[in-house]
């Protein structure tokens, strides 16, 4: 297959004549301008303390928005036509709204306690909207993760005795509400017996401020009604319940109702923001009308207590990658070797929000999604984690295989043709805690059935943290997983036959 893709390419291209090699040489010839001190440059630039953290919305994520700009048109990379200029603006952002709320909106209340965020109460988005009574809710014990077979009352309680890490009860908590979402809960309480060490490990998420797309009401950011989850020190559940004792329902098997008397508030404080995609579109050949997306997200989390978090790796090492893959597939067009496809490099803001730039881009195309053959996303691929601490360089791939074997296939002919590293698939199995999947840009691609890869190296002990600077950064690994997007996109724009969708849409 490796074969007859590269001489079909050779053929299209204008370079009949020319064997199997050479045409792999043209794809290496571009390969050869993303360096490692390129990488080096930019990134010491973007995750400097100058940046402010590039915080979705703010001066510092404005910043890096004309940064990558004022790189692209350096590339000769020209603005992206738009008859509507509120779609793309200067031909190359596209602007989204969101509504800013400040934390601590929700609180709840029982006939002897009064709780609020970081007093009881830990909570993640703020997908309730209005006050609410309750009177009764739904006992699920420690849930699993599995569908139920019977629909669930619209507040439950579920329980987490504190055996998970924190990365994993998160994903734990996510796959919940994925799953409660479902089956028609719109507000699960989670019982702790460790939401100190959670709000201290957390602080970072849990202060400032949150986001959601202003077209959205009570979303999960791109108008799709999503559970509000709220985790509380379980040592205050008593207060919450009539005719029993949380010594005596954390107990009882899930399932049974329970009385209660509560109620949720909230209070508004909220403001609006404007945050930007950045585009930078390499017209196709004889394929223009089809689209390979690439996409890594720009923003970061800002500056906490006078402390900027750079972000390095999360995600300034996929922001760089973008501007190198971009100026490689800029200079193939101008050489006249550009793709038969176009190519579509889009850093995109708002990830740390809860995925909002990409999924505003999901709900918004530029182009349709219809023709859109796949989405390559790259989010922290400069560092390696505790399980690859000796181990030969590396990549987690996720999702290669959930909508397409094609694209499977082809990332890993890109890998073997090119860089030659170990692709790690561990994160990829459905059964995967952590949830990765679904906490990447890819997935607003992979929900409306767009096959899609998101490669990622692992999480280290700075990530979300102050520490998470251009020093920690290992730029050779960093190049050789840039040099393997780069080459999966460039067959994925240049093969004759567009990849095959051959799985479903999975939720």
């Amino acid at each position: 297959m490796w074969k007859s893709i590269l001489v079909t390419t050779a053929c299209a291209l204008g370079f009949g004549g020319l064997v199997v090699g050479q045409v792999d040489s043209i794809a290496s010839r571009y390969a050869g301008t993303i360096t490692a001190a390129e990488l080096q440059q930019h990134l010491s630039i973007l995750a400097s303390d100058a940046y402010m953290g590039r915080d979705t919305g703010k001066e510092g994520q404005k910043m890096a928005a004309a940064y990558l700009k004022n790189e692209f048109v350096k590339a000769g990379i020209p603005p992206v036509p738009a008859p509507d200029p509120t779609v793309i603006t200067e031909g190359y952002y596209q602007p989204f709204p969101l509504i800013e709320e400040r934390s601590g909106s929700i609180g709840l209340v029982t006939p002897t306690d009064r709780l609020g965020l970081k007093d009881g109460l830990l909570y993640f988005g703020e997908n309730l909207r209005v006050d609410r009574t309750v009177k009764e809710f739904q006992w699920l014990g420690k849930a699993k993760l599995e569908p139920r077979k019977k629909a669930v009352s619209q507040v439950v309680l579920l329980h987490e005795d504190g055996s998970l890490s924190s990365p994993l009860l998160l994903g734990w908590a996510r796959g919940q509400m994925e799953l409660l979402k479902a089956q028609g809960a719109e507000v699960v309480l989670i019982a702790t017996p460790r939401l100190k060490a959670l709000l201290d490990e957390m602080a970072h998420h849990v202060g400032g401020t949150r986001m959601r797309l202003a077209e959205s009401k009570g979303s999960d950011g791109g108008g799709r009604s999503t559970p509000q989850m709220i985790l509380v020190d379980e040592a205050r559940i008593n207060g919450m319940l009539n005719g029993t004792t949380w010594a005596k329902l954390s107990k009882k098997k899930g399932g049974r109702k329970v009385a209660t008397d509560l109620t949720l508030t909230y209070t508004p404080q909220a403001s609006t923001v404007v945050a930007e995609n950045v585009l930078a579109f390499i017209e196709g050949t004889d394929k223009k009308d089809e689209i390979v997306v690439l996409t890594a997200h720009y923003d970061h989390i800002g500056v906490e207590n006078g402390i900027v978090y750079n972000g390095a790796d999360d995600d300034g090492t996929g922001t760089v990658a973008m501007i190198e893959i971009a100026g490689a597939f800029a200079q193939a067009k101008a050489a006249g070797h550009g793709p038969r496809r176009s190519v579509l490099v889009m850093p995109v803001s708002g990830e740390e929000k809860g995925l909002l730039g990409s999924r505003y881009y999901s709900e918004h195309p530029v182009f349709p999604l219809e023709n859109t053959v796949a989405d390559l996303n790259i989010d922290m691929i400069g560092r390696t984690d505790t399980a690859h601490t000796s181990t030969p360089p590396y990549v987690y791939i996720i999702g290669s295989d959930r909508l397409s074997s094609d694209l499977h296939a082809i990332n890993e002919q890109a890998n073997t043709g090119s860089v030659k590293i170990d692709l790690d698939y561990r994160f990829n199995a459905e059964s995967d805690p952590n949830r990765f999947y679904y906490r990447s840009d890819h997935y607003n691609f992979a929900r409306k059935g767009v096959p899609s890869i998101f490669y990622f190296s692992g999480v280290h002990e700075d990530y979300h943290q102050p520490g998470d600077d251009v020093e920690k950064i290992r730029f050779d690994l960093l190049h050789q997983r840039t040099l393997l997007v780069f080459h999966t996109a460039w067959i994925l724009a240049n093969r004759e036959q567009r990849i095959v969708v051959d799985k479903p849409v999975k939720p």
